[in-house]
């Protein structure tokens, strides 16, 4: 193990200039001027003749053991391989083709290596003033980042035996100069960020992208352009090239300040979006920058102090170049505001910690809310107390503080949030193509064909928008120009869109207005509810309910309308997930048709599995031969924006040829949407998630009525697959809705870390994702279990 407190002695080899200059002119042929160039623990000379600079000669450490040098030329050697516009200094080979050759000192006896490496012309930014500025350092950061790319494929043997002075990874061993230092504030500092080092930050780095990297492109080893001091000219000395985290090149650019500056991120904000330009970082690692460079800069000013007080001929190699000041600085600008400036300069959403392990982040409720009021307008929040959301993975939610909330409120990630694969496709269709449907693209038609490969013959073709409530407004356009009619059947409290026509058939949406104000083109049928309808258990309940479509086909013929279309959510979600009698959708599908109107399976929030099977009306009864329309939204690609129309090619091509001679979205269709909604049905073939539906579904349902056994409070459990309705009462023999006492349990509940929404009043609307599993249903069972004990 390498004794760190010998390494902080510099012990530079001992050469007579005549000796070198000799074995120059012997070993490469060069003869002319040396210039001695500033270096740690190895020598080095500009050599200069009539010509011009020649190169650079080096002389290695004694103690520098021949495969590190090795490692340090095909490195080289390999980045100019991969990336020749790199401007990196190659090995000049001696007169025999050698890299290097091996020499003995006059002076002391010892045993050296000695190189010649390519002069690169330019100006070295220590000596340029004016190269302290954003441009130069976003440029450092990507073109380190391109070095780092090529470097990813290398291999040594000695990659990982480079231990030095400043190398992160061996760190801790400096502790050992700390009782070196006068007892104090910085003493105290230090010993803190060494402590949370061993406990943290190292552990942490093993976990970022680790392979050799050059770690060593300070001020004093990047040139810049003669002409721009922003234009990188040349990264030199790669003595310190190891084996270690990416965030090690970073954060040594990024030590690099200007005499005047006064912010300690400021180069760090620009070196990182460089980098991640050319070398895309992941939101872990720029989590953990605020913490490694935190180690970078205690590692520079422990050194610096530790030689001013130690070595006598520490000044005349290094000085505290802003390390310590900076050091100060960034300790008390802190976690939290660091974090939150590097998230945003990259463009990552804010910092939100996936767990309550480590530092905490402070929530700025209050800032946020009047934030968006400021430039959003009064929105209405799920919860009294809005919750700062921030990040969500599979099941699970997680707010700016780092709880963890399950969700069984949000039907549109129905894949899991942020599931990986459905991620990844959309990133790699963005990375090459996002464009309409008037161009010829696979992806779009792939999709069309895998999409309806089981339906009916007749529901053939797709049409492509941007949500449900797109895809019901342009069906019911269909429907009413195919038919030439205007009328409209739905369902009392129905929602099927937010567009002007779509609120029209959402009676949820305007049945609390005075009844004049109803649309007159539209009827409600009564809902089909067998816990607490009209018809409720009684054996020929299908037909008395379906019977309710006569009344409104002629409650609209009396107005002078006949019905263009019936559209239907068979998951019945703003009906408090009633299940309706078997046979019941078929009944008033053929009044639908036999009064000349087409039938609408609205699946935005029924499709994909979520009744248990891949389409929701046929596990509800509907029979596919009588569905005309079938449109979707929502979950369809996970929450990337895209709606769904699917119909027969016969009835688009009569509609395109009649009143509307064009029809096309913009954005409706596009590849990246596309990509997205196919990811989708791969997910959900893989994890086999219909079956994982009914499996989880199932047991879901059966705890909830085991419940029942103990809270008088649950009066009906009901549901397909992944959707469940919980109707509430205060009285099971009359079944009288718990309308207060509903508002009351969901508050219950997000106190216990489980979202969950309301369909009627007094009724809990559960909609997990379909990749629940046994520890999710588990988690909701006991929350609700303590909620409605804590109601009473």
């Amino acid at each position: 193990m390498t004794n760190h407190l010998s390494l902080a002695k510099r012990n530079p080899p001992q050469f007579e200039l005549s000796q070198i200059k000799s074995l120059v002119r012997e070993l490469y042929g060069l003869e002319g001027s040396f210039t001695a160039l500033n270096s740690e623990r190895d020598l080095a000379w500009l050599v200069r003749n009539e010509e011009g600079p020649q190169g650079v000669i080096k002389i290695s450490n004694a103690q520098e053991p021949e495969g590190i040098v090795d490692l340090q030329i095909k490195a080289v050697e390999h980045i100019l391989e991969q990336d020749p516009t790199l401007v990196v200094p190659p090995v000049i080979p001696t007169r025999q083709h050698n890299a290097y050759e091996w020499i003995t000192s006059e002076l002391s006896g010892e045993r050296h290596m000695i190189r010649l490496i390519a002069f690169m012309d330019g100006r070295v930014v220590e000596n340029t003033p004016e190269a302290y500025c954003d441009e130069y350092y976003f440029n450092i950061g990507a073109t380190m980042g391109r070095m780092n790319a090529a470097l990813q494929s290398f291999y040594h043997p000695y990659a990982g035996s480079n231990q030095h002075l400043w190398d992160l990874g061996h760190c801790l061993q400096l502790r050992d100069m700390l009782p070196g230092l006068p007892e104090g504030e910085l003493r105290d500092l230090l010993t803190s960020t060494f402590d949370k080092a061993e406990h943290h930050t190292l552990p942490a780095l093993k976990k970022t992208r680790c392979q050799l990297v050059h770690q060593d492109a300070n001020d004093a080893n990047v040139m810049v352009s003669h002409d721009d001091p922003t234009e990188i000219a040349a990264v030199l000395d790669f003595g310190d090239v190891a084996f270690n985290s990416i965030l090690a090149e970073i954060v040594t650019i990024s030590e690099t300040y200007a005499e005047d500056e006064e912010d300690p991120i400021r180069p760090l904000l620009h070196v990182a979006q460089g980098y991640d330009s050319a070398y895309p970082l992941t939101g872990q690692e720029v989590d953990l920058l605020f913490d490694v460079m935190h180690l970078r800069l205690a590692i520079a000013s422990l050194i610096i102090n530790y030689r001013k007080l130690n070595d006598p001929e520490a000044g005349t190699h290094l000085e505290d170049r802003l390390f310590t000041k900076m050091l100060f600085k960034l300790n008390e600008m802190g976690q939290e505001t660091v974090t939150r400036r590097l998230r945003d300069a990259l463009r990552f959403p804010v910092y939100s910690p996936i767990d309550n392990k480590g530092p905490q982040f402070s929530d700025h409720q209050d800032e946020l809310v009047q934030h968006r009021e400021q430039h959003l307008g009064k929105i209405w929040h799920f919860y009294d107390q809005p919750l700062h959301i921030t990040r969500a993975q599979g099941g699970w939610m997680y707010s700016a503080d780092g709880t963890a909330y399950l969700d069984a409120y949000n039907n549109v990630p129905q894949m899991g949030h942020c599931n990986p694969h459905i991620v990844k496709a959309i990133a790699r269709q963005a990375e090459a193509l996002n464009t309409n449907t008037r161009y010829m693209c696979d992806i779009v038609a792939d999709y069309a064909a895998r999409l309806t490969k089981d339906l009916p013959d007749h529901l053939d073709t797709c049409i492509f928008v941007n949500s449900g409530s797109e895809a019901n407004d342009l069906a019911i356009q269909i429907a009413q120009s195919l038919s030439g009619h205007q009328g409209g059947l739905v369902l009392n409290n129905a929602y099927h869109g937010c567009t002007e026509l779509t609120t029209k058939y959402s009676p949820e949406s305007w049945l609390h207005l005075p009844e004049a104000q109803y649309p007159t083109q539209i009827e409600c049928l009564i809902e089909p509810d067998m816990y607490n309808g009209p018809y409720a258990n009684h054996p020929d309940a299908a037909a008395l309910y379906a019977a309710d479509a006569d009344r409104a086909i002629q409650a609209l013929n009396q107005r002078g309308f006949q019905p263009a279309a019936l559209i239907v959510d068979t998951a019945m979600c703003a009906h408090g997930v009633i299940t309706p009698p078997d046979s019941y959708f078929d009944r008033i599908a053929d009044k639908a048709h036999a009064a000349g109107g087409y039938v609408i399976a609205d699946e935005v929030q029924a499709g994909l599995g979520r009744m248990g099977t891949f389409w929701g009306f046929m596990g509800a009864g509907l029979n596919p031969e009588k569905v005309d329309f079938i449109t979707m939204g929502k979950p369809v690609a996970n929450g990337h924006p895209l709606g769904v129309v699917i119909l027969s090619s016969k009835m688009m091509k009569q509609f395109i040829g009649g009143t509307h001679p064009l029809l096309f979205s913009t954005f409706g269709g596009n590849t990246v949407a596309c990509a997205a909604g196919m990811a989708v049905l791969d997910v959900i073939e893989r994890e086999k998630l219909v079956q994982k539906s009914n499996d989880i579904g199932d047991q879901l349902r059966a705890r909830l009525r085991q419940l029942a056994e103990k809270h008088p409070l649950i009066g009906d459990v009901r549901g397909r697959g992944m959707l469940v309705g919980l109707e509430l009462v205060t009285n099971r023999e009359n079944r009288t809705p718990a309308a207060e006492e509903t508002e009351q349990l969901i508050n219950e509940m997000i106190q216990r870390q489980v979202m969950i929404g309301k369909s009627l009043p007094g009724t809990l609307k559960i909609r997990p994702s379909l990749t629940w599993g046994k520890k999710e249903v588990d988690f909701f069972i006991n929350a609700m279990d303590e909620s409605l004990k804590a109601l009473g």
